[in-house]
């Protein structure tokens, strides 16, 4: 059974498996409403391990390089280095309807592993996938923590789901559902 760990700036749930599920923003504003609950339910269906922070991305951008020491980082940090996080998925709101997946082609995730994440949302969503992502700077999520072996082979694979205002508080459940399904395939594969 996943445990839950309350910070003063974010949330940790260990769980098993090599899945991390992370939802940087749920104090505010409207774009990420709903993220961190749809990041923590998904973490404790499916047993995998989250961080989730609780704040306000007016008071510190955890997106961004300043935010480097936080301890919302070092969590995600730490569960790399110690639990073998091999996958980490990004969960994120927007505005506009629909479902993005942001990656940078070829450096933070397999092409494996973006198809898999494209053909299970788009069983009941409409998904664009953005493979020119660059991340908001440097320090982002997704460009930060993707890692490779000295033979080029991905370590740990970061990719980011932003799912729309619509989406997120009309279709919650599916969201929830997709998302755990997601980490149990993920963690599936490397135990085959």
């Amino acid at each position: 059974m996943p445990v839950k760990i309350i910070h003063p700036d974010h949330v940790e749930i260990v769980g098993l498996g090599h899945v991390l599920l992370v939802a940087l923003h749920t104090a505010s504003p409207d774009a990420d409403l709903h993220t961190g609950t749809i990041v923590e339910e998904a973490a404790l269906t499916s047993r995998s391990y989250a961080v989730i922070g609780k704040v306000s991305r007016e008071f510190l951008d955890l997106n961004r390089i300043q935010s480097a020491q936080s301890e919302f980082r070092k969590s995600i940090e730490g569960f790399i280095a110690e639990d073998g996080i091999r996958y980490i998925l990004d969960i994120r709101g927007k505005k506009e309807p629909g479902v993005n997946i942001g990656i940078a082609e070829g450096q933070t995730c397999s092409d494996s592993t973006t198809e898999l994440v494209k053909s299970r949302l788009s069983k009941d969503f409409t998904v664009k996938v953005n493979s020119e992502y660059k991340g908001d700077e440097p320090g982002s999520i997704v460009t930060g923590y993707n890692r490779k072996d000295a033979e080029g082979n991905f370590v740990v694979e970061t990719i980011q789901v932003e799912f729309g205002h619509e989406e997120r508080q009309f279709q919650k459940e599916k969201v929830i559902s997709d998302i755990s399904e997601i980490a149990d395939i993920l963690n599936a594969r490397l135990v085959a």
